[in-house]
């Protein structure tokens, strides 16, 4: 029981690193992809820097960045891309409103 566990335990890791591998983190400025990242990737610096990875990305979206996560395994209309648009939005309209005056 515990050898059937055990290779169920490396398969679900294999299946989560060959999606994590295949499916991508992008930031996107003006409609241009400026960094595509593997997921795999994306978690392991999120991980062992959280507060920069965090930081930078806020500064980000000041910037006028938006991040969305792509690939074969993340429909188009997933819920983190939707936040991740609704936080750019929200970020973009200040920057807008001082141009504008």
């Amino acid at each position: 029981m515990s050898e059937q566990n055990n290779n169920n335990f490396k398969q679900t890791v294999k299946d989560l690193l060959h999606k994590g591998n295949t499916n991508r983190f992008s930031v996107i400025r003006k409609g241009e992809s400026i960094l595509s990242v593997s997921v795999t990737l994306f978690i392991i610096v999120l991980i062992c820097f959280c507060p920069a990875t965090l930081i930078i990305m806020l500064i980000g979206l000041f910037c006028g960045c938006n991040y969305r996560f792509t690939g074969p395994d993340m429909p188009e209309d997933n819920q983190l891309n939707h936040m991740f648009d609704q936080l750019a939005h929200l970020y973009e309209n200040p920057a807008e409103e001082k141009e504008n005056k």
